[in-house]
């Protein structure tokens, strides 16, 4: 009995000494990857950084154009142009930021069209994402501060 554990003694200090480097050099290299896994594990998921402006912001802007565009009308077509096509910019903008899915102005501003901003079926879509941007809470027309 006690030849046969030096044998296995003996064998297995043979493959510790035959494999010990290459499974000590495997190990070294996969300690950095092995790290890494462990510690985004770990590690707490980063808040989410918002994208774009912040809604105060945006909210602030469609209230100035809303009241640009309730107001005299501009002088001339092109200023009423690029007024209505900043608002739609705008108005889409608020309305993904507080969660409206897919409002009906963002297919009739990706559409185009040959009357562009100034389109009656755009127009219609603008009144629909106001309604809904009112819906989710957001007043264009707040009451003034007394």
């Amino acid at each position: 009995m006690a030849a046969d554990g030096s044998v296995l003694t003996g064998v297995l200090l043979f493959a510790a000494i035959a494999f010990g480097p290459a499974v000590g050099l495997w190990t070294l290299l996969r300690l950095p990857r092995v790290v890494r896994w462990v510690w985004e594990r770990v590690r707490p998921e980063p808040a989410p950084r918002p994208s774009g402006l912040p809604l105060e912001s945006l909210v602030a802007d469609l209230r100035r154009l809303h009241r640009e565009i309730c107001g005299p009308a501009p002088p001339t077509r092109v200023r009423r142009t690029a007024l209505l096509a900043a608002y739609d910019d705008v108005l889409l903008s608020v309305c993904r930021a507080v969660g409206v899915s897919d409002p009906p102005l963002g297919a009739a501003v990706a559409a185009g069209g040959t009357a562009g901003a100034l389109d009656p079926d755009r127009g219609l879509a603008r009144l629909r994402a106001e309604a809904a941007v009112q819906e989710a809470g957001i007043a264009l027309d707040p009451p003034a501060a007394a």
